[in-house]
């Protein structure tokens, strides 16, 4: 039996925050309004009874608008006294009186109620007075209230028996709603002031990583991360980023100054040991030694150019890619012929033009050529394409690449197989060249066999005519 993955915990920093408010803010609304919701519905239905009893009573007994004569019709009023038989009621208020049962019993208290409150009435002369009274097999409450004049009195009892509670959705959804609104609002409120931080805080990140799409790592300025308008937070980590980046463009710079340094003081020792070979009799090992010199010479010659590519930012010529490759394979004819290798350049548009540098396009496509030559044998045949796309490929029928090799063939230094002469950098360079034009370089087998190389350039168009 296989177990299905569990979902992982979300990355993003901004669904982390979000997830975590909402779930503090629904644990909280649960337990400001769902919780005292379930309690009042859960407490005990006698303790119940006897509050709604009460204020059916109050709501008629204290409020100005009420009809204490409206009570001998009351619902409430009538199920409670039809499941208690000691069930009684009194309540007076000015000159009205109104009562169901036996007679109050406590209504003489009232001149002591007087006196006994008279301390504690305010300046409007309000007072008020409540308690329960334990009559042994049954509790009475007693009430007494004076305000601006009106006295009221009520006496209730005999409320022994629980009758049951409403049933009604409706009329608990609003008594829901009525209980626990503050609550609610409050809630919704935060939520929505979180969701604004957190929106906020996303699009300041947004910002941040547009920023960073937006860098070109191919010119000198505009590569490090903006650290204005972002949250404290975020800002002291993209300056620590930024800093890292300043660390590694001065540690690239010392290490490309070095390399250009080395090949270039190289090359004035390398002339004068060229000279002094040439003046040793001829014999076999002046032959070899001459074809070492020469492949000294011309790694010396790949690294400057290397380094001379890295470097340029600029793109200052319109290069037709169309005549450049015919240069190209008119260059490469006489050795083409020398190893017995027809080549063939088919063009789809009769100009195509980029913007570039003609020297490092004229490199580019010579580099594909020559390690397309140096794979092929007698008899094989290399075809060179241009289409109206700016796709220029060279397509050879050589063995082909291992496909752990078609990408690592463009490192300095890759060669495949790695026993093959040369020194690695021709496709490095190809690579360089397209970086700085904004292109790319691939390499795939092809299906019948041999290998396609192909150079894609950005916003090739035919010449605009004069």
């Amino acid at each position: 039996m296989r177990l299905r993955a569990i979902t992982p915990w979300p990355r993003s920093l901004i669904a982390r925050m979000t997830l975590l408010s909402i779930v503090f803010l629904v644990l909280a609304l649960s337990w400001f309004t769902i919780v005292p919701y379930w309690r009042f519905f859960n407490e005990d239905p006698l303790s119940l009874t006897q509050g709604n009893v009460r204020t059916e009573i109050l709501n008629e007994a204290i409020s100005p608008e009420g009809d204490i004569a409206s009570l001998a019709g009351s619902a409430v009023l009538e199920e409670v006294a039809a499941v208690n038989e000691k069930f009684r009621y009194y309540v007076r208020r000015g000159g009205e009186e109104a009562s169901f049962g036996p007679p109050p019993q406590h209504l003489a208290k009232i001149p002591r109620l007087r006196t006994m409150l008279a301390d504690t009435q305010d300046e409007a002369g309000r007072m008020y007075w409540s308690s329960t009274i334990d009559e042994g097999d049954t509790t009475t409450w007693v009430s007494f209230r004076s305000d601006h004049g009106v006295e009221t009195y009520y006496e209730i009892s005999g409320v022994d028996t629980a009758i049951e509670g409403p049933t009604n959705m409706f009329t608990e959804a609003i008594f829901f709603w009525w209980t626990t609104r503050d609550a609610l609002i409050a809630g919704g409120g935060v939520l929505l002031i979180a969701f604004i931080v957190l929106l906020l805080a996303a699009r300041s990140l947004r910002t941040l990583a547009r920023a960073a799409d937006a860098i070109d790592a191919t010119t000198d300025d505009h590569r490090l991360l903006p650290e204005q308008g972002l949250p404290a937070e975020v800002a002291t980590l993209v300056r620590a980023i930024n800093e890292m980046i300043r660390r590694v463009e001065a540690a690239h710079e010392e290490q490309e100054m070095f390399l250009a340094t080395a090949a270039h003081e190289l090359r004035t020792p390398m002339a004068v040991l060229r000279t002094r070979l040439e003046e040793l009799p001829e014999s076999n090992t002046k032959e070899v030694l001459r074809d070492d010199v020469r492949r000294m010479a011309s790694l010396v010659d790949q690294l400057l150019r290397l380094m001379q590519i890295r470097n340029s930012h600029e793109l200052p010529d319109r290069v037709d890619l169309v005549a450049t490759a015919r240069d190209v394979v008119a260059d490469r004819a006489p050795l083409s012929i020398a190893r017995g290798v027809d080549i063939e350049l088919d063009a789809v548009p009769n100009s195509l033009v980029v913007n570039g540098h003609r020297g490092l396009v004229g490199v580019a496509i010579a580099n594909l050529v020559d390690n397309a030559i140096s794979f092929s044998k007698s008899g094989d045949n290399l075809k060179v394409r241009v289409d109206n796309t700016g796709r220029v490929s060279v397509s050879d029928c050589g063995p082909g690449i291992p496909n752990d090799d078609l990408e690592r063939i463009f490192e300095p230094f890759a060669k495949s197989p790695p026993n093959r002469h040369g020194h690695g950098l021709g496709l490095a360079i190809v690579r360089a060249v397209m970086t700085a034009h904004g292109g790319e370089v691939s390499a795939r087998n092809a299906d019948g066999g041999g290998a396609d190389f192909a150079l894609q350039f950005r916003n090739a168009s035919p010449p605009q005519l004069a």
